[in-house]
C-alpha cells in the first residue's frame, strides 16, 4: 500500500506545481475532466521457467486480457510546463487483468495507478502519443519461493505496477476520441518479499476517451529562453531486501526460506539543466548492502542467518551518469552506474553494474522526496529505495 500512497501524494502535489508562473487563463476556470475506458489483449512474456511451463499445470502462459478505466485532467497551457509537454492529460486509473488459463495459480491482478499521457506529435484530428502508468497491483495469490518443487514468480499479495504505451489517437467529434496503442506492463515487488521474478506482459490496446462538457482551448505563448542551472544533490535512500536459500526437508522435498536485510545508500549528484525539461549529470553512490556476502547457514536442519560480516566488507561504491526528465517540480530519474569499489568475496557472483529508475518531487525549494527501483542486468529489480534529499542550485553568471 505504501507504493500507492506515495505516488498519489506526489501527483496530487504536482497538480499545483509552478504556481509562481503567471496564469494567462482565468485562474478560477476549471480544467476539463475526462473518462477513458480501454481493453487490452496480449501475451505473457516468457522471462522465467514458471511461465514457460514449469508449473503445476504443466503448460506455458500465453495470453491475457485486461480492462481499464481512467479519470483524467486535461491541461490547457495555463502553466508553461503544460505547453512544453504538448498539453498532456494526467490522472488516476484502475486496471483489471486476467491471465488466461492460469487456473488459480497466480491470480488475476487489480491495479490502481497514476498516469501521464502526452503527445509526440499533434495534428488537427490525429495525435501520436505515449502514456506512463505507475501504481499498486493487488489480488495476486501469495506463495512461498518453492511449493511442491515449483519455483513461483511472485510471493506477495501486492506488487508495484508499471506500464508504458505508445500509439495513435483520432478525434471522432467534439468530445470523443478513439486510440490504439502498444503497451508493455511489468509487475514486481522489488525484492521486498521473495520470490520476485515478476510478470511481464505485452499487448495491443483500444481505448475511448470522453471529455466532459467540451475540449479545452489550448493556450500558446512564447516560451522564454531557459537560463542554464547547475545543482548539487545529496540524498539518503534506505531500503529492505530479502535473501533466500534452498534446503532439503527430506530426500524428496526441497524448500526455501528468506531473510530480510537493510540497505542504505548515500548519494551525491551534480546536474546541469539545459532546458525547461532536461537535466544531465553524474554522481557517486556509497551503499551499505547487508545482503552482500551474507551467509545463510543450517542449524538443526533449519536455515538461519550467519554471523554478520564487518561493516566495511558490505560497502559498495559506484559512479553513474544521470538523466532527469522534468515536469515542473516532478522529475523522472534514470541512472546507469558501475561499481568502482567493492570487496571481493569468494564464491560470490554479483553484477558489476546497476540501474536506477524513479520519480521525485520537490516539496520545498531545496528538499525532495522520491522512490526508485534499483535493478541490475537492465531487467531484474534488486530493491526499492525510499529517497529523502537536499539540493543547492546556482546559475552561470
Amino acid at each position: 500500500m505504501r507504493y500507492l500512497v506515495f505516488i498519489v501524494f506526489l501527483l496530487l502535489c504536482s497538480s499545483g506545481i509552478q504556481a509562481h508562473e503567471p496564469d494567462t487563463i482565468n485562474a478560477k476556470s476549471h480544467y476539463r475532466k475526462s473518462l477513458t475506458v480501454g481493453y487490452q489483449f496480449g501475451k505473457v512474456i516468457h522471462t522465467h521457467a514458471f511461465v514457460k511451463g514449469d508449473n503445476p499445470n504443466g503448460t506455458s502462459y500465453q495470453n491475457f486480457q485486461a480492462f481499464s478505466a481512467q479519470y483524467g485532467i486535461n491541461t490547457d497551457g495555463r502553466k508553461l510546463w503544460q505547453q512544453l509537454y504538448g498539453y498532456p492529460v494526467w490522472g488516476f486509473g484502475i486496471f483489471k487483468g486476467y491471465l488466461l488459463g492460469d487456473d488459480g495459480l497466480l491470480g488475476n491482478p487489480t491495479a490502481i495507478y497514476a498516469y501521464f499521457r502526452a503527445p509526440f506529435k499533434r495534428w488537427e484530428k490525429w495525435v501520436l502519443e505515449y502514456e506512463v502508468d505507475f501504481g499498486l497491483a493487488t489480488n495476486w495469490n501469495s506463495h512461498d519461493i518453492i511449493e511442491k518443487g515449483y519455483y513461483y514468480p511472485i510471493g506477495s499479495y501486492s506488487t508495484a505496477f508499471f506500464a508504458f504505451s505508445f500509439g495513435a489517437g483520432f478525434q471522432i467529434d467534439r468530445q470523443l476520441d478513439i486510440s490504439t496503442r502498444f503497451s508493455a506492463t511489468h509487475f514486481s515487488n522489488g525484492a521486498i518479499r521473495l520470490p520476485n521474478l515478476g510478470i511481464n506482459l505485452a499487448s495491443a490496446q483500444l481505448s475511448l476517451h470522453y471529455i466532459f462538457r467540451e475540449r479545452p482551448v489550448f493556450k500558446s505563448s512564447e516560451v522564454p529562453k531557459y537560463q542554464d542551472n547547475w545543482e548539487w544533490i545529496m540524498l539518503i535512500a534506505p531500503a529492505v531486501k530479502q535473501k533466500a536459500a534452498d534446503y532439503n526437508i527430506n530426500d524428496s522435498t526441497i524448500a526455501a526460506k528468506s531473510f530480510s536485510y537493510p540497505v542504505v545508500t548515500l548519494s551525491s549528484t551534480v546536474n546541469r539543466q539545459f532546458t525547461h525539461m532536461i537535466k544531465f549529470g553524474a554522481g557517486i553512490d556509497i551503499t551499505y548492502n547487508a545482503t552482500y556476502g551474507a551467509e545463510i547457514i543450517m542449524v538443526d536442519n533449519e536455515p538461519q542467518k550467519g554471523d554478520p560480516l564487518p561493516f566495511t566488507d558490505q560497502l559498495l561504491v559506484g559512479v553513474y551518469p544521470s538523466f532527469e526528465l522534468v515536469v515542473n517540480d516532478l522529475s523522472m530519474v534514470v541512472q546507469s552506474g558501475f561499481y568502482i569499489y567493492r570487496k571481493d568475496i569468494e564464491d560470490l557472483e554479483s553484477p558489476y553494474s546497476y540501474q536506477r529508475l524513479g520519480i521525485k518531487y520537490h516539496i520545498l525549494k531545496r528538499m525532495f522526496l522520491g522512490v526508485n527501483v534499483r535493478a541490475y542486468d537492465f531487467k531484474k529489480a534488486d530493491f526499492v529505495e525510499w529517497v529523502v534529499g537536499y539540493r543547492l542550485r546556482w546559475r552561470n553568471n
